[in-house]
């Protein structure tokens, strides 16, 4: 009877960090990623730049959002701080953010609404970049730049912030809140922000909020059609930002089992890259030298079987990723 083992299991991904933005308040573009911060009257926009710098990326790319200062944060606070990111396009589709209750498990995604419905909320995002321009052009905030703006909140109770042109602009807090207090002023179906500690910039611990398409749902029950999955935003104690684009699952081999010379290996990968099965008679062998067994399947995080035929007496696997 063969001995089977389980191997350890090691993510192989390839990690690139780059960043090719452009985008301005001053000439904001649709489609363009804000990135937005609030607390206590005071909030903060940020034009990250095109969507299509998050989506032409390749698997597990790091991006970071270098389009705000630590200066410029600290005007509104990092501690206790709201935030979120978002975009639309001319056709109704939705990018949001939503944040993760737990750090290394992706949310249940938003769902898509329709054409129509999701208007309401691309009426709401886009009073924001305007808003943000009236107050550079004020000059409110001295520290502003022309991609990130401090900006006081507006009001829908006199006295009203003059700078803002009555609906035309308002700040981000003002559009997010709206009469209804909340989600684009309840046009949305959901809370887009992540809320830091009030301890957050010497708690040691990352957060993140996950960043979906919600492509216009089309047909009877459109009301249940999730959005998909892009990567996620991450703001670090410092203050920094960096955006992880199509983030591999963590594989795993989840058991081993064997009768004669087949192995049943039931393992889990995740929604992109590539995942490959290799195996190894020899535990200390360098990596490089193990065998490929199988390009796993992948798309999803449920748990799949791969049968291996084998006469070794011990054989090892792990699941590479890239």
């Amino acid at each position: 009877m063969l001995n089977k083992k389980l191997g350890w299991i090691a993510l192989l991904a390839g990690v690139a960090a780059g960043q090719v933005w452009a985008g301005t308040i001053t000439s904001y573009s649709i489609g363009d990623v804000l990135v937005c911060f609030r607390k206590g009257g005071v909030d903060m926009v940020v034009d990250a730049g095109p969507l299509s710098t998050l989506t032409n990326t390749t698997v597990n790319q790091r991006i970071p959002i270098n389009e705000y200062t630590g200066t410029q944060l600290a005007k509104v606070g990092t501690n206790g701080v709201s935030w979120s990111a978002f975009t639309w396009t001319s056709d109704n589709t939705l990018y949001v953010s939503e944040a993760r209750s737990d750090l290394n498990t992706e949310v249940a995604p938003w769902q898509r609404k329709s054409g129509a419905a999701q208007s309401y909320t691309v009426a709401r995002m886009e009073t924001i970049p305007p808003g943000a321009l009236d107050e550079l052009n004020a000059n409110v905030y001295p520290v502003s730049s022309s991609t990130a703006v401090v900006e006081d909140d507006d009001s829908h109770d006199p006295p009203y912030n003059q700078n803002y042109v009555n609906g035309v602009s308002v700040s981000y807090h003002d559009a997010l809140a709206g009469s209804s207090g909340g989600n684009f002023n309840q046009t949305f179906v959901g809370n887009p922000e992540n809320t830091t500690l009030a301890n957050f910039t010497t708690s040691g611990q990352v957060i993140r909020s996950d960043f979906f398409q919600l492509i216009p749902a089309t047909g009877t029950g459109y009301g249940y059609q999730a959005g998909k999955w892009l990567g996620y935003f991450e703001l670090s104690t410092n203050g920094a930002m960096t955006y992880v684009a199509y983030p591999t699952t963590t594989p795993a081999v989840s058991s081993v089992s064997y009768n004669g010379t087949a192995a049943v290996i039931n393992y889990t990968t995740g929604l992109y890259g590539t995942y490959t099965l290799l195996e190894s008679a020899d535990l200390t062998a360098p990596i490089s030298t193990w065998t490929t067994v199988a390009t796993l399947s992948t798309g999803d995080t449920a748990t799949h079987t791969y049968t291996d035929t084998t006469s070794d007496n011990n054989r090892f696997y792990i699941i590479s990723a890239q």
